[in-house]
């Protein structure tokens, strides 16, 4: 009895297990569904995407990306590069950053790169020797290159719109960047200049715990017809808080409203694109773009020929919020680059169709050979069985070309018409099914009355 028993025992741990291990791939695909592009591309295994983490302030230094998987640092390791950090950031760290917020985190991420590159015997030998060894290792450029991989801050550059054909404009171009959108919100959040060799942009300092919301508006002067602007496009970077990005446009009389609000996720330069809704909304090409919805309102709006009015709001996220827009972020990037409902109504509509005209034209020809008696039915019959012979290859372009002819060209009639005329092979088989039917039930049938 107890052999029984440890034997069931051991059989549905092994079924347990082996489900464990079968469902793995499974875990791994939702997981990586809703990673970010960072994660995708991390070496090592990470099974589970990390959580999102909304920050009240911003900047803000985040090591965690380059500290994971690393052992914990020493204290007397990352206290005796401390100088040597802050001789060679002088030049590099913004001086809006007091240096308590960033010198412990920025020594840790220089003690991870040496860690990767220091001999092991020389990183147990002590802070002294790790400093020693570190002065040829810690460049300037090494520090600028970590402080950029811990350092998050949310920036823009400049905003451009587009017409209908294809004229272009930089908005606010006479003006500095950081001063192309007034900020209407003070208490909450400053702009301020920056630059680097590359180029001028603006930087944001927020500080949620003050209010809610970051408003930057402007109204701007553009060089066509506002009723013919098409697109607006703003170069961003996000500082990876997760907050949610929404913009207005107010132009020739109406007021539109950006689809869905934009997370700000990762920390990379990134190019949003908002639409007004035209032909391109229902074309196969690789959606970029937001689109932009009018909005009904009863307040002024901004309707003078040459003038459009833009308006970014940042929203401050709760950690549940910033979750949830993680997980679906993903499938609303995919479900937007390409009509996914689109294809599944025309799937639907060509199953069915072909389903129905399918097994409508197929039982008439079949109940035809099988039941009823007429002058060259087995000939015929034989006629139709040779076609199974044919390959595909031979009759496409035939096809191809009877179809342009009767001018269904570029449409979705000789994806379904065809079936009307029934198929060799599903005529075959129901000939066969009907023939095995007893005309014993037909007569009796008949004899009961029916037609």
């Amino acid at each position: 009895m107890k052999h029984g028993i440890a034997w069931n025992v051991a059989v549905y741990a092994l079924l347990i297990a082996g489900s464990a291990i079968f469902s793995l791939p499974f875990v791994w695909m939702v997981s990586t569904s809703v990673k970010v592009d960072r994660e995708l591309f991390a070496p090592g295994l990470n099974l589970l995407p990390s959580l999102p983490r909304p920050r009240l302030q911003s900047p803000y230094i985040d090591p965690s990306l380059v500290l994971e998987g690393l052992p914990e640092t020493e204290p007397g390791i990352a206290g005796a590069l401390l100088p040597l950090v802050r001789e060679r950031a002088a030049t590099v760290v913004p001086d809006d950053l007091p240096p308590a917020t960033w010198e412990q985190d920025l020594c840790l991420a220089v003690c991870a790169k040496l860690r990767r590159s220091l001999p092991t015997e020389t990183w147990n030998r002590g802070p002294e020797a790790v400093a020693a060894a570190a002065v040829p290792l810690v460049t300037t450029r090494l520090v600028s290159d970590l402080f950029g991989q811990i350092h998050r801050r949310l920036s823009f550059g400049p905003l451009r719109v587009r017409s209908l054909d294809r004229r272009e404009e930089v908005l606010g171009n006479d003006r500095p960047v950081a001063e192309r959108l007034q900020n209407l919100t003070p208490q909450v959040a400053t702009v301020t200049r920056l630059a680097d060799a590359a180029a001028e942009f603006a930087s944001i300092r927020y500080d949620f715990s003050r209010g809610d919301r970051i408003t930057l508006s402007e109204t701007y002067r553009v060089g066509f017809p506002t009723d013919q602007l098409e697109r607006v496009q703003l170069y961003l970077k996000p500082d990876d808080t997760w907050h949610q990005l929404d913009m207005t446009l107010e132009t020739a009389g109406k007021r539109y409203r950006a689809e869905h609000r934009i997370p700000l996720a990762n920390e990379t330069w990134t190019m949003l694109t908002w639409q007004k809704p035209g032909p391109d909304d229902h074309s196969t090409k690789i959606k970029t773009w937001v689109l932009l919805h009018e909005e009904p309102t009863r307040e002024p709006v901004l309707d003078e020929p040459s003038l459009v009015r833009l308006t970014l709001d940042i929203h401050r996220t709760s950690p549940l919020g910033a979750c949830l827009s993680k997980i679906t972020r993903n499938y609303t990037r995919v479900l937007e680059h390409i009509p996914f409902w689109r294809y599944v109504r025309v799937s639907l509509f060509l199953v069915i169709v072909n389903v129905v005209l399918t097994v409508f034209a197929c039982s008439l020809v079949a109940y035809a050979f099988a039941r009823l008696t007429w002058p060259g039915r087995n000939g015929c019959f034989l006629i139709m069985l040779a076609t199974l012979m044919i390959p595909g290859q031979v009759t496409m372009i035939p096809h191809f070309l009877i179809w342009r002819r009767l001018g269904m060209y570029d449409t979705l009639l000789p994806l379904w018409l065809g079936h009307l005329f029934g198929n060799a092979f599903f005529i075959f088989l129901l000939r066969q099914f009907l023939k095995g039917i007893p005309r014993d039930l037909e007569d009796a049938a008949r004899i009961d009355g029916c037609g």
